[in-house]
């Protein structure tokens, strides 16, 4: 049973004018009638939902006041830190670290002393876990709140995005209990640039792919090049132009069709050149254009072939295109 917003003031009148009324008429002696205990029953359960309400909010103030917050932020060759530090040579500590892993970078104290740190040695940890992991970010941010830990930024250009991620979670402090958190990402570029080029026995790819979509690109790859060795060289990075990944698919169709060649993309422009592996090719590279998302144009610099290659060095994606394709 569950008490809504109940006027106690004019119910407990109704209930006494009630019982006056029953008491009067009937001229019995007065007894305690079953309204007066459904009224103590009503009082009781409100003042004990009321308790448990009010224990519930006590125990979350609690909660929120004894919260350890530290912060620090690597932004423009500057380290700042913000929040809880148990003392300054703990600071002193830290601006050693800062110093060490990010070098030239200005520390900047914005943080107060409180002592009453839950545990000083997973204080220290994490927060030197954090500076060094803030050394190979271009800028990021990383908060201890108690034992927990979120580390968030953008890596440095040029860095393998994938060995950042992994580096993270191999040098995480042990030996402590410290809940990490982690949501890096990839630089961002401009213009976003990839290419696919066929070699001798195997295709290459490389430029710059989306987080987490590298091997779906070279999965589809590996169907299209069926008996080529596909070597990914891409890099993570962010920047891609909506709907990249399926036009990226559709390029490596489109390359599909050469004997020789390259395709590419630079942000929504994509680039064929090579040799048709066959006349046939350049109707079916027409209906290839069509599948191309919105948004998206293709330049072709393709040459058709002087004469059939030799059936061994013919590219069999080529062949496998023609003979499965269906417009």
């Amino acid at each position: 049973m569950r008490v809504g917003r109940l006027n106690f003031a004019v119910f407990s009148s109704a209930l006494l004018c009630f019982g006056t009324i029953c008491a009067t008429q009937s001229g019995a002696a007065p007894q305690r009638p079953w309204y007066r205990t459904a009224f103590d029953r009503v009082l009781n359960l409100a003042s004990n939902e009321g308790g448990a309400a009010l224990g519930q909010a006590n125990e979350a103030d609690k909660q929120i006041a004894s919260a350890y917050v530290s912060r620090i932020a690597k932004d423009n060759d500057t380290i700042t830190f913000q929040g809880d530090a148990p003392s300054e040579a703990d600071l002193k500590i830290l601006q050693g670290v800062a110093a060490a892993t990010s070098p030239g970078a200005a520390f900047a104290d914005k943080g107060h002393l409180n002592v009453n740190v839950p545990d000083r040695d997973v204080w220290l940890a994490a927060m030197t876990f954090a500076l060094r992991q803030l050394g190979k970010l271009d800028h990021g941010v990383a908060q201890l709140r108690n034992n927990a830990i979120l580390i968030e930024g953008v890596t440095k250009s040029g860095d393998d995005f994938a060995s950042v991620q992994r580096r993270l979670r191999e040098e995480a402090p042990k030996g402590i209990n410290l809940q990490l958190q982690a949501a890096v990402k990839p630089h961002w570029v401009h213009p976003f640039n990839w290419s696919a080029q066929l070699q001798p026995g195997s295709l290459l790819l490389s430029g710059h792919v989306p987080d987490q979509q590298d091997q779906s690109i070279c999965n589809h790859a590996q169907n299209v090049f069926q008996t080529l060795r596909v070597n990914n060289n891409m890099e993570f990075a962010e920047g891609e132009p909506r709907n990249w990944t399926e036009a990226a698919k559709v390029a490596l169709d489109m390359l599909g069709l050469l004997y020789a060649g390259n395709a590419s993309l630079s942000d929504n422009v994509v680039k064929l050149e090579g040799i048709f592996s066959s006349p046939e090719m350049a109707a079916l590279l027409k209906s290839y254009k069509e599948r191309l998302p919105a948004g998206y144009r293709l330049e072709e610099h393709i040459v058709q072939p002087v004469a059939r290659a030799p059936s061994a060095d013919v590219n069999l994606a080529a062949h496998s295109t023609a003979s499965s394709f269906n417009p």
